[in-house]
């Protein structure tokens, strides 16, 4: 398979491989490298390797079909030295409800500019929430208990993501992506939620 370039299987590997370390900041590779790597992979043809990739496959055949609903796909359990093979129907994400909007927490909200920590905080203000703490990765940025963090403000996420983390975005990166949990204003319980992942986009 590596060996024919006429059918483009090693650039959709090298495509999926970047895609996975671009997500992982793991370094990335060009085509060449990635059809070294795959030279050397000895074939796990009848392993669990083999049967997950399969397995993975049928749902993924699912997804780029589209109009399926959450009950049609399946989670695997399966131990060859067993052996031992079940099927669920996977369980739908939480929906978290508040005014008159609904999340999960695998959706995003994304915001356009580059804000600082006062505006990201203010804008959760218009929607009724409240955030404590603003994070990027295991980075904390802003949390309201430290006196400190105050002043950071006024800083530009980006920036503060820069001093704190010490992380420098890639030129290829347009976004940061940062997380926070929030306190609901409308309750009068102090309920801690996960919300989505935040863009800050444009930032250069």
């Amino acid at each position: 398979m590596q060996d024919d370039d006429t059918n483009f299987h090693m650039d959709l590997i090298a495509g999926f491989a970047n895609m996975r370390a671009r997500n992982y900041s793991i370094p990335e590779v060009d085509k060449l490298k990635a059809k070294f790597i795959a030279g050397r992979i000895i074939p796990a043809i009848a392993t669990s390797t083999a049967m997950a990739t399969g397995l993975v496959c049928l749902e993924l055949y699912k997804v780029l079909a589209g109009g399926h609903k959450v009950e049609d796909y399946r989670n695997t359990f399966a131990n060859l030295a067993i052996p031992l093979f079940s099927m669920a129907e996977p369980v739908p994400p939480k929906t978290i409800k508040h005014q008159d909007m609904s999340w999960t927490v695998w959706d995003r909200w994304t915001i356009t500019g580059n804000i600082t920590l006062r505006e990201l905080l203010e804008w959760l203000k218009e929607k009724g929430l409240n955030a404590y703490s603003i994070s990027w990765g295991t980075s904390l940025l802003y949390n309201s208990m430290f006196p400190r963090h105050k002043e950071r403000l006024d800083k530009k996420v980006v920036d503060v993501a820069r001093e704190v983390a010490k992380v420098e975005v890639p030129s290829y990166r347009r976004h940061l992506d940062v997380v926070w949990p929030v306190r609901m204003t409308i309750t009068m319980m102090w309920t801690f939620l996960l919300c989505p992942f935040t863009s800050v986009e444009e930032f250069t």
